[in-house]
C-alpha cells in the first residue's frame, strides 16, 4: 500500500498535476454571461481592455503578479503563445474577442474578476477627445491619454462632398512574423489600429478645407482624388528599427498612400496639412511632364 501511494504522489509531481479544488474556478465555469454558461457582467470597454492586456503579453508569473490565479494565468499563456511557448513569434494564437478568452479551460467568474481588477484603469475615461491631437492638422507626431482603448472597428472618414476619399486599410509590421500587409484592421495590434484611427480622423479634418493645391492636382491630372490608408506599426518590442516620420505617396497614378507610422512606444507619426500641400505639388509637377501621370511623386 505504502509502495501504491508513493507511485500515485510521484506521477502527480512528474505531471504537474493540481487538484480542481486548488483553483477558484472549475474546468468549465463560465467568465462572463452568455459564455461557458451564466457568468459575469463585463462593458464593452472593460472586455476590450482584458483582451488588449493579454495580447500584451504578461507572462503566466506577471498575470499571478496582478492578482489571476495560477490556473487560468498558465492556461491564458498557454494559448496564447502557441506550440513554441514563447510570446511575439508566428505561431502566437492571440485572442480575438472576449469570449475566445472565457473558452480557455479554469477560467471563469473569478480569473475575469482579477482580470478586470487589474486592467480597470485602461477604461477610466480619458481627459477630453483621445483623439484631440490627431484633430490638430499642424501636429507631426502624437500621443494618446492614458486609458485609451484601441478601436475593434474602422470608422471611415467622411470627406464630404470634395472629392476626395480614402478607403480601405494596409497594415505593415515590422518585426519577423509581422503581416507585410494585411488589409484586416482586426489584425493590426492595439497601438496599430489606434494610429490607423489617427490617420482617418487627421484626413478628415484637412478635407474640411482641402488645400487648393490638392484640389489643382484632382483636376488638373489622371488622379481622381483617392488616397488609401497605410500604416507602418513598429509597437512590437522585437521591431526592426523605429519610426522615423509619416509621407504621401503616388503609388500608382490613381492611388495615393496615406502613410502613417506607429512608434516602438505607441505614439503616432501623421500626414499633416502641410505634408499634403507638398505632396500635391510635388506631383503636379510630375504630372506636367508625364500627360497627367503621377506615379512615383512623394512628400515626407
Amino acid at each position: 500500500m505504502r509502495n501504491v501511494l508513493l507511485l500515485a504522489l510521484s506521477i502527480v509531481a512528474s505531471t504537474g498535476c493540481v487538484s480542481e479544488d486548488q483553483s477558484p474556478d472549475g474546468i468549465d465555469d463560465a467568465g462572463i454571461a452568455g459564455g461557458k454558461a451564466d457568468g459575469t457582467e463585463l462593458t464593452a470597454c472593460e472586455k476590450q481592455a482584458i483582451v488588449t492586456f493579454l495580447n500584451e503579453g504578461p507572462t503566466a508569473d506577471a498575470l499571478e503578479e496582478v492578482g489571476v490565479h495560477a490556473r487560468a494565468a498558465a492556461n491564458l499563456v498557454k494559448h496564447r503563445d502557441g506550440a513554441d511557448r514563447r510570446f511575439g513569434t508566428a505561431d502566437d494564437n492571440k485572442f480575438d474577442s472576449i469570449d475566445e478568452v472565457d473558452r480557455v479551460s479554469w477560467v471563469g467568474t473569478a480569473a475575469f474578476q482579477q482580470l478586470h481588477e487589474a486592467t480597470a484603469e485602461r477604461c477610466a475615461a480619458p481627459a477630453g477627445d483621445p483623439y484631440a491631437e490627431a484633430r490638430d492638422v499642424t501636429k507631426a507626431h502624437i500621443t494618446f491619454p492614458a486609458g485609451t482603448v484601441a478601436p475593434t472597428d474602422y470608422d471611415y472618414p467622411d470627406a464630404g462632398s470634395t472629392g476626395f476619399n480614402l478607403g480601405g486599410t494596409e497594415f505593415w509590421q515590422k518585426w519577423s512574423g509581422g503581416h507585410n500587409p494585411t488589409y484586416s484592421f482586426s489584425e493590426g495590434t492595439d497601438a496599430g489600429r489606434l494610429c490607423m484611427q489617427a490617420a482617418a480622423i487627421r484626413f478628415e479634418e484637412i478635407m474640411k478645407d482641402a488645400p487648393e493645391e490638392l484640389v489643382k492636382l484632382n483636376a488638373e491630372t489622371n488622379w481622381s482624388g483617392s488616397f488609401f490608408n497605410w500604416n507602418d506599426d513598429y509597437s512590437n518590442p522585437a521591431s526592426f528599427g523605429d519610426a522615423s516620420g509619416a509621407r504621401l505617396w503616388a503609388w500608382r497614378t490613381g492611388l495615393i498612400k496615406w502613410i502613417s507610422q506607429t512608434k516602438k512606444d505607441g505614439s503616432c507619426l501623421l500626414p499633416t496639412r502641410d505634408m499634403v500641400v507638398r505632396a500635391a505639388t510635388a506631383c503636379l509637377q510630375t504630372g506636367a511632364g508625364a500627360a497627367g501621370e503621377i506615379q512615383g511623386c512623394q512628400a515626407r
